[in-house]
């Protein structure tokens, strides 16, 4: 049975906003005038059974969708509802499978594009995750790689697209300025969503913070975000529990707290899935935004890491560093992909290129990719992780100069049987202190036991200038700063300066690029 479910627009509470019937900032698109379609069509709130189309018409129309498991299109649904905004809900599909589909408008068929549903619980799916491709100045004009991403990201056909923020260089109180930067961005981003349904974390830029007073509705505008008006959400595919989650658009930008942590709280331990994605735009473990990401506040920070542990939460992906690294602390993976066209940050811990992030997702395995802009595998982990512990520096970057008794920041993928830090050459002991009070370089050398007796071995350079108050801290799940992935941010930041010493940390996390 093939059910019609004509849905109603969402009712946002906002100025209705016009856009442009022909949007011509990227060679891929097509004229859309003489079909009569200002936006669209894309997916949204794909499910196993079911899936809902979005498409938006300059004058108001009737609605129809052509539909098939080949390109003969040989299913119908149609209404005589006339509108200009069209959200049409196709039920009675058939799980994990492609069928093709045309838009149509007062009898005028749109392009052929095609969309798969979602595979049964714990069958494999593909996701990718990508953000910050804003512009690097106040300009429409989006960046050519973010073109170029997105059409290797179709190439992809991924079964969902998840962004992480940032996606125009800032929202002002001049409506015409903000209506030719978000058209510039979703004349591109729609090209992907005419195939798979994208989801996407506001951004720091994306908010119009900065004017005095948020301005959310070129932001609501751009997405379905699975059928929410919201800035914050969740949803299951295919057995896994996705939740989109609000860094910046709050009364306390940089932090999840109030309403939102309730919300977080409770749908974490009512949540059964078998895997849990949560997608932010600030990290928690950042490397070029330090103390002006999630780690603004140590202890909330510390507060959710314990959260999500406790709550067998499985990657926490994010952007606001044009970068990509990862980090694993105590078995949870933090991603930072923002790599998408915006300028990079060049860090000692590497991963400047521009790139998107391949997730393939199946019942007990997650394989993660960075892909960059030439295709090439720059890095890829798989889960579960089969190992030594890996051990990571933050903050205070390899080869770097600090003060005595500045304390690097150490983070283990999996609590250690055992641990031991040596000045030096120095005893182990099983607190960290701060770089030695002599001038010059000294050595660093991190040691970790896992439940396997099988060590891990990391070395660090510092060198100490000046002095301040010495401290100590224990390396625990919640030490005192942020960071993210040792092996790669140690040879990037070694490089030409002095060799690094990385022994037992690699199994299973492969690189290549």
């Amino acid at each position: 049975m093939i059910l019609l479910m004509v849905l109603p627009a969402l009712s946002l509470g906002l100025t209705s906003i016009t856009y442009p019937s022909v949007y011509v900032n990227s060679s891929a698109i097509v004229s859309l005038a003489e079909m009569d379609i200002a936006r669209g069509p894309l997916m949204y709130n794909v499910t196993n059974h079911s899936a809902c189309v979005f498409w938006r018409t300059t004058d108001s129309t009737n609605a129809s969708i052509q539909y098939g498991l080949n390109t003969s299109l040989l299913e119908t649904v149609s209404s005589s509802t006339l509108d200009t905004v069209h959200r049409v809900r196709i039920a009675g599909l058939q799980l994990g499978t492609k069928y093709y589909y045309k838009v149509v408008s007062d009898g005028v068929p749109g392009e052929m594009y095609h969309f798969r549903t979602a595979p049964a619980d714990g069958q494999a799916f593909k996701m990718i995750i990508m953000g910050d491709n804003r512009p690097i100045s106040d300009t429409p004009v989006q960046p050519q790689a973010f073109s170029d991403i997105t059409d290797r990201v179709i190439a992809e056909e991924p079964n969902l697209v998840v962004l992480t923020g940032d996606y125009v260089y800032s929202v002002t109180t001049i409506a015409g300025d903000n209506i030719a930067k978000w058209s510039a961005f979703k004349a591109i981003i729609d090209q992907a969503a005419h195939y798979a349904p994208v989801y996407a974390a506001i951004g720091n830029h994306d908010t119009g913070l900065w004017t005095g007073t948020l301005i959310l509705q070129y932001f609501l505008d751009a997405f379905e975000q699975h059928n929410e008006a919201s800035t914050y959400f969740s949803f299951d595919y295919a057995g896994v529990h996705m939740m989109i989650l609000d860094s910046e658009a709050t009364n306390t930008p940089l932090r999840i707290t109030g309403d939102q942590y309730t919300w977080l709280t409770n749908e974490l331990q009512a949540s059964q899935g078998r895997m849990k994605f949560m997608i932010a735009h600030a990290p928690m473990y950042p490397l070029s935004h330090i103390g002006s990401s999630l780690d603004v506040n140590i202890t909330e920070r510390d507060a959710l890491q314990q959260l999500f542990e406790s709550t067998n939460v499985t990657v926490f992906a994010a952007g606001h560093d044009h970068l990509w690294n990862r980090i694993t602390v105590n078995g949870l993976v933090h991603l930072i992909t923002g790599g998408a066209g915006a300028p990079l940050y060049h860090t000692l811990w590497g991963g400047d290129f521009l790139h998107y992030t391949k997730a393939e997702v199946s019942r007990n395995l997650v394989d993660i990719s960075a892909i960059g802009l030439d295709a090439g595998v720059k890095d890829n982990y798989v889960l579960p992780y089969v190992g030594p512990i890996e051990i990571f520096l933050r903050v205070v970057g390899n080869t770097s100069t600090r003060m005595a008794g500045t304390v690097p920041s150490i983070y283990f993928s999996q609590v250690p049987a055992q641990k031991g830090y040596s000045w030096d050459g120095a005893p182990n002991a099983t607190v960290l202190t701060g770089l030695p009070a002599a001038p010059g370089p000294h050595i660093l050398d991190v040691y970790a036991e896992n439940g396997d007796s099988v060590w891990s071995h990391a070395r660090f350079v510092f060198t100490t200038s000046g002095s301040i108050t010495t401290t100590t801290t224990t390396t625990t799940t919640t030490s005192q700063v942020p960071g993210i992935q040792v092996e790669l941010i140690l040879l990037a930041g070694a490089a030409g300066i002095v060799i690094i010493i990385v022994v037992l940390v690699l199994l299973r996390s492969r690189r290549t690029g």
